[in-house]
């Protein structure tokens, strides 16, 4: 299924309304950040366990990075990394995509105005 939200760039200094609360954007990267190294990722642990899914720190994927290999499609070698989690935060805006969705529906090629010159030297030829 194809993906029809196009993120926009935020900057720290933006600000989100919420229901009846504003916040800088900054401030929600923060908040994001801090729970990603705490029970956020304690949480996350305890989900990947339930999975069968075993990492080692899921803290760490958060931080640093965790040690592996990957062996990817077409490739005959396994090649060392790290992999890290990172969470993002992406806003969407609706205006946007009501405004696409109707200019596709409504979209007609223009004719070119090269239509009739061709059609007049298709016609010397034939």
């Amino acid at each position: 299924m194809e993906d029809i939200f196009k993120p926009i760039e935020c900057n720290d200094d933006d600000v989100i309304e919420v229901g009846d609360n504003t916040y800088k954007v900054s401030k929600i990267k923060t908040g994001v950040s801090q729970s990603s190294n705490h029970s956020l990722a304690q949480r996350l642990q305890q989900e990947l366990n339930n999975q069968i899914i075993q990492l080692p720190s899921v803290e760490k994927c958060f931080k640093e990075g965790i040690d592996c290999q990957i062996l990817t499609l077409g490739s005959q070698n396994w090649k060392k990394g790290k992999v890290k989690f990172n969470l993002s935060i992406e806003f969407y805006i609706e205006d946007d995509l009501e405004t696409t969705n109707s200019n596709n529906l409504n979209f007609t090629e223009p004719e070119s105005p090269f239509d009739d010159l061709r059609r007049m030297i298709h016609e010397e030829n034939s």
